[in-house]
């Protein structure tokens, strides 16, 4: 494994414990008997570091999800599973963590997450086109459309917890596809 994989390893599970906004590179070096200059030769930051550990998550999701949902009977089932398990651990994770670090999060880690989920949605959205169970459109700007709708509902869901309306944004996601 690479300095640089250590580094965004030990840093990912510093995340784990302490939360981003706790998490520091003079921690990291010291974990692993390096110097925070070490760090710099490999990363420009925390922050670059975080989008690292995210993008890399974000794949492994993304292989998962896809594995997951492959079998089910049809695109709109596979699209409503891959947002359902978006929202459900976005949710768990907002839960996890405080209003201001969630969001310094998701300014990091949203368009790790929006690729790496986006490329599942383009795909099975192109796949529900090509199958006659969506309407014919631009995918890539549907695919944009149903992210921003699960992002800034995601925003909501931060700013009120409470909030659950998590059917009736996949219902729309749904309609809007049809």
């Amino acid at each position: 494994m690479s300095t640089k994989q250590q580094i965004a390893g030990v840093f990912e599970q510093l995340v784990g414990r302490v939360g981003y906004d706790k998490a520091t590179l003079d921690e990291v070096a010291r974990e692993m008997h390096i110097s925070k200059k070490t760090i710099y030769v490999h990363f420009d930051g925390k922050r670059d570091i975080y989008t690292h550990v995210v993008a890399e998550q974000a794949a492994r999701e993304k292989m998962r999800l896809a594995a997951a949902v492959a079998t089910l009977p049809s695109f709109a089932a596979r699209v409503e599973a891959v947002v359902g398990f978006v929202l459900k651990s976005a949710r768990a994770h907002i839960n996890e963590t405080g209003h201001d670090e969630w969001m310094r999060e998701y300014e990091i880690a949203a368009e790790s997450f929006r690729q790496a989920n986006g490329e599942l949605l383009r795909e099975l959205i192109a796949g529900g086109i090509e199958a006659e169970e969506f309407s014919a459109g631009d995918v890539d700007f549907i695919e944009r459309m149903v992210a921003a709708m699960v992002l800034d509902y995601l925003v909501m869901v931060n700013e009120s917890p409470a909030i659950d309306h998590d059917a009736e944004l996949l219902g729309r996601i749904l309609n809007f596809l049809r």
